[in-house]
């Protein structure tokens, strides 16, 4: 019954008002109860004052007891007041009228013999429960001294029955406003309920979408609240997941191409030796062919073997000082055929901090080096510049990497990072591209405690710029 979050949710909330207005007309009955009995012992005080006063006119005069028997008479009809006298045996003249001595108790009928002690010592006292052995009803008794010439010669009990002042109509009245209350309540809260599942149950059936590999599917966004900013960064996510399957395919259509163009090239030049095909004297040529095909598939799965190993934690690195400089001329020497093939004049800025290390794996930072000046050699035309400087700053070796190329679109700067992120020319390419270049250099450099940034405009080429760690000593 309460599979989901909007039933369990609705649920609670009724359940939380009905025990709230359950705790709140128990509290109010029980305050209201106290104050009523407060009020009529207040009035039974009131009585018993006037009650004294016809008894000591009474004592004196027993010609005003009419008055009196009208008085307890009134507060019997009206107030349902009953009255009893205790006296003792001394100092008082109401037991010589005879109609007093059918008001009079003795100490041995009453239910609880402290309150005749308590009243005697010349105390007023209360009792709520049965006064008399011979009467369970439930009272609410008072009692006070009878005093003469100030010695107390008795005491004077007044009663009422508690359901007088019982707040059950009270009660009712409050669990009716309650239910009234309950009733709208009840419907907002449904409303409510229903707007803070919905978007729960949107998100709960993209998922399913998505995990049919419908990646366009997208949650309706209201407000402004956890809910809603849990459903944006949901669609973020499905964003991020859209664009991660799309370059999961285009990895895979290039990967595909790059296989596939080598592997059908070796494998025709072997068929053509292997049949006589190719003469012997062409024979060195097309194994040379070959050898640099292989090597192109060799660094193409290299680079994926990497990028695995990074992301799942299992590459180590071995960090020590490392000069700057003679780093830089290592990596542009493999790099300088490539530069001369397309006249790219290649310059290193090293001022007066040539002498200035780095703290990193030397091999690493090899391969990091080498796919930012790899990256800029594909996109600077020929006749264009590559730049390499390093300075320090702010305790830290700064390096920057420019080039003249056609430079990087504004939207496109973010995904240069991502995975198998290529331009749409890169299929047609016959270069190495896989897209996990500068996915490797990001992930390498800020393994070292280093960050990369880059700075780009199209036409105006682009600098990526390293930060990397000084050695400690």
């Amino acid at each position: 019954m309460f599979t989901s979050i909007f039933r369990r949710l609705l649920a609670s909330y009724i359940t939380i008002i009905l025990v709230g207005f359950t705790l709140l007309a128990v509290l109010l009955n029980f305050s209201l109860q106290h104050f009523l009995i407060q009020q009529k012992e207040q009035v039974l005080y009131r009585q018993a004052d006037s009650i004294l006063e016809l008894l000591q006119q009474v004592d004196v005069n027993p010609s005003v007891y009419p008055q009196f028997e009208k008085t307890i008479s009134h507060n019997r009809r009206v107030a349902n007041i009953k009255m009893d006298l205790l006296l003792l045996e001394d100092g008082s003249n109401l037991r010589s009228i005879p109609k007093m001595a059918k008001k009079l108790i003795k100490r041995n009928e009453v239910l609880n013999p402290s309150i005749i002690e308590t009243v005697l010592s010349g105390h007023n006292a209360e009792n709520v429960g049965p006064f008399k052995k011979s009467d369970n009803q439930l009272m609410l008794s008072i009692g006070v001294p009878v005093q003469k010439d100030g010695k107390v010669i008795g005491a004077l009990f007044l009663h009422t029955p508690v359901r007088e002042i019982q707040t059950g109509q009270i009660t009712r009245l409050i669990i009716g406003a309650a239910l009234i209350v309950a009733v709208p309540a009840v419907l907002v809260l449904y409303f409510v309920s229903r707007k803070i599942s919905l978007p729960l149950v949107r998100m709960n059936w993209a998922v399913r979408f998505i995990g049919q590999g419908n990646f366009k599917e997208r949650v309706h966004v209201e407000g402004k609240d956890e809910v809603a900013q849990l459903a944006v960064n949901f669609n973020h996510m499905a964003e991020q997941l859209e664009k991660m399957e799309m370059m999961r395919k285009e990895l895979i259509a290039n990967v595909s191409h790059e296989l596939r163009t080598p592997l059908t090239s070796v494998r025709g030049f072997i068929q053509g030796m292997a049949e006589g095909v190719i003469p012997a004297e062409q024979q060195q040529r097309y194994l040379d062919i070959s050898y640099r095909e292989l090597n192109r598939l060799n660094t193409l799965l290299t680079t994926m073997l990497d990028l695995s190993a990074i992301e799942s934690g299992r590459i180590t690195l071995h960090p020590v000082p490392i000069r700057w400089s003679t780093l830089v001329e290592s990596v542009g020497e493999s790099v300088r055929v490539r530069m001369e093939e397309k006249s790219i004049h290649f310059h290193i800025l090293n001022p007066e901090e040539a002498n200035v290390k780095v703290f990193g794996d030397p091999e690493r930072l090899k391969q990091v080096l080498f796919n930012l000046l790899d990256n800029a050699i594909r996109h600077t035309p020929e006749g264009g510049s590559i730049t390499v400087s390093s300075r320090v700053i702010n305790n830290q070796a700064e390096i920057t990497v420019t080039d003249t190329g056609k430079g990087i679109e504004p939207e496109k700067l973010p995904l240069i990072w991502e995975r198998f992120y290529t331009e749409k020319s890169a299929r047609t390419s016959h270069e190495e591209r896989s897209g996990l270049g500068l996915t490797i250099t990001k992930h390498l450099v800020e393994l070292m405690n280093g960050n990369i940034t880059v700075d780009s405009a199209p036409g105006k080429g682009t600098t990526f710029t390293l930060y990397l760690p000084l050695p400690l000593s």
